[in-house]
């Protein structure tokens, strides 16, 4: 298995990250023939209709925001011949540059903590890491080198705290003398920006009311434009679910890993498992920042979720286990879906998708898999009892909000795909991995628990 993850990695051509994302897209767009043009525009034109609507209501209410991504948002709602919104950008820039510097610190301090909290947690459980490996912690010079690293961590976290701080108050006083400046500016061109809105909405109403695609070749791509913008955010939402979603797994395996301190082919097994899945959340994590220049977005429940679920799995690994069988089981559906071109026109994400999906997925999933039914399948009541009630609460928590206005739900539909078509996959493939187990759950059922039924 080792050697296996250590062949793939080590292929530095599996990924092509030369490619332009939005050149892959429009160039997808154009190359569309009318009949699928109409298919996806149709799919795609509400869905902006209703962002703009929302930007609309916001500005009325709130004003234009003094935010760069917020501002990026309402210019993909805009044709692109409105300039509009790189006037807001230009008057913003003297705000960004300041917040810059503050935002710097701010990160490195989070991942500093984040670093410490680790290190402390390790600590607690008696537990050692070496580079990406984790032990038990066993002599005095690993003990000692332990509290080195804590009380070094600690020093650059008071050092870094007093920088922020003192630089914080040093720009608090220049933000709000700009703020005042650039809102005044802001609200001279407010008009301007939802001109610029309302004139989008009304192709796009007049285009969803005819029920056709316009003759017009400057119609033409003014629609093309607007949904490969909404296609570039959709892309974004997709490629963030998929990070979290490679996140999910780690923690249950690295208790996992505690638990079989005497079993060290299942330790290993394990370890490398979890140099997989955080090499994936890598993968995707530069797809964001390098190819699509967003952030990845974790919510709050989700946090507590994943929180929740470490805990299960440290004092219930029979439970933790099963959920890693959903998870990796929903992980590689969802990867395995969008590497087919006929549902990703990236071909750099597709090529992701497919080679992880194909190459490591797979593996995990028998791993998870017979390692459960080698130490934790009793085919009792209660087992059966515990893994269904499992089932349907990890379920509705993943997918229970996904109503037809949610960015994810929004995100399918835009590049064409019914959202019910990838919940319809990812239920027959949990399914078929439950039914290893001993679990047999309709998919139909399944959908029920997402709500999508």
């Amino acid at each position: 298995m080792k050697d296996c993850a250590e062949k793939y990695w080590s292929k530095e051509t599996a990924f092509d990250w030369s490619q332009s994302v939005t050149e892959n897209i429009k160039s997808h767009l154009e190359s569309l023939s009318p009949g699928d043009f109409s298919r996806i525009a149709f799919m795609a034109l509400p869905v902006i209709e209703e962002t703009i609507d929302r930007k609309i209501k916001q500005i009325k209410i709130e004003e234009l925001p003094l935010v760069e991504d917020a501002l990026k948002s309402i210019g993909e709602c805009v044709q692109f011949d409105r300039t509009t919104i790189q006037q807001t950008l230009l008057i913003l820039s003297p705000l960004k540059t300041l917040q810059l510097s503050v935002s710097k610190l701010k990160d490195q301090l989070e991942i500093l903590r984040s670093e410490l909290l680790n290190l402390r947690e390790l600590q607690k459980l008696g537990l050692f890491k070496k580079e990406i490996k984790v032990k038990h912690l066993e002599t005095e010079a690993e003990r000692k080198q332990q509290i080195l690293e804590i009380t070094n961590l600690s020093n650059q976290i008071n050092q870094v705290q007093a920088e922020y701080n003192n630089l914080y108050a040093h720009c608090e006083t220049e933000t709000k003398r700009l703020k005042l400046e650039i809102r005044s500016k802001l609200h001279s061109i407010e008009h301007n920006v939802l001109a610029d809105l309302e004139e989008t909405k009304k192709l796009i109403r007049q285009t969803l009311d005819s029920k056709k695609i316009p003759n017009d070749p400057i119609e033409i791509s003014r629609l093309k434009d607007l949904i490969f913008k909404r296609q570039v955010r959709g892309l974004k939402d997709i490629a963030n679910h998929a990070l979290v979603v490679e996140q999910s797994a780690i923690a249950p395996l690295t208790m996992g890993i505690i638990h079989y301190k005497r079993h060290r082919d299942i330790q290993e097994a394990m370890t490398t498992f979890i140099n997989d899945e955080a090499k994936h959340s890598a993968t995707f994590r530069r797809f964001l920042a390098e190819k699509l220049e967003a952030k990845e977005y974790i919510s709050a429940k989700l946090i507590k979720g994943a929180n929740r679920y470490m805990w299960i799995a440290r004092y219930m690994p029979g439970a933790g286990l099963f959920l890693a069988v959903i998870v990796e089981s929903i992980g590689a559906a969802v990867l395995e879906f969008f590497g087919k071109e006929e549902y990703m026109p990236d071909k750099l994400f597709c090529s992701i998708c497919k080679i992880i999906s194909y190459q490591d997925e797979r593996r995990h999933l028998d791993l998870c898999v017979d390692m459960y039914n080698e130490l934790f399948r009793k085919g009792n009541k209660w087992e059966g009892f515990r893994n269904q009630m499992a089932l349907k609460k990890i379920i509705k928590s993943v997918y229970g909000d996904k109503s037809d206005d949610h960015p994810l739900i929004q995100a399918f539909r835009v590049f064409g795909v019914e959202s019910d078509i990838l919940y319809r996959h990812i239920a027959v493939r949990l399914s078929e991995q439950l039914a290893r187990i001993s679990m047999y759950v309709e998919p139909d059922r399944i959908l029920d628990y997402m709500g999508r039924k």
